[in-house]
């Protein structure tokens, strides 16, 4: 049975959930074998027990004082330790066994990502004995995965700044737009007057990647907002010309120019002398902010992002433009 809300992948009794004690000595000597760290906590002496696997993960020296629970549970990252406890409650009222991952952190610092299999181990007759956790350490494989996501999110950014897929997907559609317009020089029936119109085209430049990705990744919460992004003040002002944004976000010091500098040029392309724009600068100085101001910048988002006064921004720019 799985939990997607509990954090939790529970798991129906198997035969090796209830272990004679030869067969735990047997499993330990697996375990040492496959690198697996073991837990076991029993239940009726309240005393815990690792395998050498367990206090070589925990960075723990076997040779201190016994390791008790509470010291374990002290190693638990504190925002999984509720996880961990939930899990533990729940083998008491069901039987089986529970598979989850969570993090510690060693006397060193060290923080580790670890995947457990948890069960609690049981008599002939059915009555519980002890709590068995079976742990690897994940932090590798964890570490890996973030960054194969990372190559991920950057390929997707790096295909918006494409300057062949932004350039010609909009040259494409104006040429479409203007054989329209010939073809049917009659007036197109207004849309409904609640709900937008269309989405919010926002034009974001900055050189920074890792800024480029986390302002796409906030934004694709938003189905009534389409972003296009430029790495310099070049791509971006073609970008503004062929695409004609309904916002626009620069960056304070870009490799090329300066935003300020770059918002004097895009208001003389048609269309733009009056589009909201918005520094999203470092520069967290009071003349900065002013100089903005005087630019014609219609607000000033300092990094980082506070995306909560992005939205707030990008809700009232709809709400007063068209797009409504």
């Amino acid at each position: 049975m799985s939990d997607n809300t509990s954090g939790f992948r529970q798991m129906a009794p198997e035969p090796e959930f209830g272990l004679t004690e030869a067969q735990r000595r047997m499993q330990q000597q697996l375990m040492a074998l496959t690198g697996v760290a073991q837990s076991v906590f029993n239940l009726e002496t309240q005393q815990l027990s690792w395998n050498t696997r367990a206090y070589q993960m925990f960075g723990v020296s076997p040779a201190g004082s016994p390791i008790t629970l509470e010291v374990a549970m002290c190693l638990v990252y504190p925002d999984d330790l509720a996880l961990l406890v939930r899990a533990r409650d729940q083998l008491r009222q069901a039987p089986g066994a529970i598979e989850l991952d969570y993090r510690i952190i060693r006397p060193d610092g060290g923080l580790l990502d670890v995947h457990s299999l948890l069960y609690l181990e049981s008599d002939a007759q059915g009555r519980p004995l002890a709590y068995v956790e079976l742990s690897l350490d994940v932090t590798e494989r964890k570490r890996v995965e973030s960054a194969l996501i990372q190559s991920a999110r950057l390929c997707r950014v790096l295909d918006k700044v494409s300057t062949d897929g932004y350039w010609e997907q909009a040259t494409a559609g104006q040429a479409a737009s203007s054989m329209e317009t010939l073809a049917a020089p009659q007036a197109a029936p207004k849309p409904a007057a609640n709900g937008p119109q269309r989405k919010m085209r926002v034009l974001y430049v900055e050189d920074n990647m890792y800024n480029l990705m986390l302002f796409d990744d906030v934004m694709r919460t938003r189905d009534d907002v389409e972003v296009r992004m430029a790495q310099n003040g070049a791509q971006g002002f073609e970008v503004a010309g062929n695409w004609q944004p309904d916002v626009l976000v620069l960056d304070g010091r870009l490799p090329d120019t300066h935003g300020i500098e770059l918002l004097h040029r895009m208001r003389e392309l048609p269309g733009l002398r009056t589009t909201p724009a918005f520094m999203c600068s470092a520069d967290t100085l009071p003349e900065h902010k002013i100089l903005a101001e005087q630019a014609g910048f219609t607000g000033y988002w300092s990094k980082p992002v506070d995306f909560d006064k992005v939205f707030d921004e990008l809700d009232r720019v709809a709400a007063n433009s068209d797009l409504r």
